[in-house]
């Protein structure tokens, strides 16, 4: 007698979250695959990126972008720091803030980094076309943009 088979969740939305998991959980592996070839964690490169875009920023400001405590990222920063890559200033303007920046050697990691990150990414994105991709990109800004506003109410 052949046995049903049941799916694992009632609800489509909790698979398709776990389809959604599961991408990002495997991606973030690759990436973390990727980076270490550079000596880097995604965490760190993320860091790394966020500054070399924003030319510096207070420590706040890089966890607010990165949506993480202050207290994850100073962890982050000092290894960053020992590698020499990032030095922190305190802002000329408030001594209490304290900026970071990127260093020569940082700089120029950023400079050769990024182009290999956005190949790597390229790649998980492939199997899709341009429009999918420009479809899947506005399904998630609205998705994100509910999400804020439904948290901010």
């Amino acid at each position: 007698m052949p046995t049903e088979k049941r799916p694992f969740f009632t609800r489509y939305t909790t698979s398709l979250w776990v389809r959604f998991l599961r991408f990002n959980l495997l991606s973030h592996k690759r990436l973390e695959d990727d980076l270490e070839r550079l000596h880097l964690t995604p965490p760190q490169f993320y860091v790394l990126a966020t500054i070399g875009y924003a030319g510096g920023l207070p420590f706040g400001e890089i966890g607010e972008k990165l949506m993480v405590t202050v207290s994850n990222l100073t962890g982050i920063v000092d290894r960053l720091e020992e590698k020499g890559l990032v030095v922190r200033d305190r802002d000329a303007r408030d001594r209490r803030v304290v900026r970071v920046r990127l260093t020569e050697k940082g700089a120029k990691l950023h400079r050769s980094t990024i182009p290999f990150f956005e190949k790597s990414i390229a790649e998980f994105f492939s199997p899709l076309t341009k429009v999918q991709q420009k479809e899947l990109a506005s399904l998630l800004r609205k998705l994100i943009r509910v999400s804020w506003s439904e948290k901010a109410a």
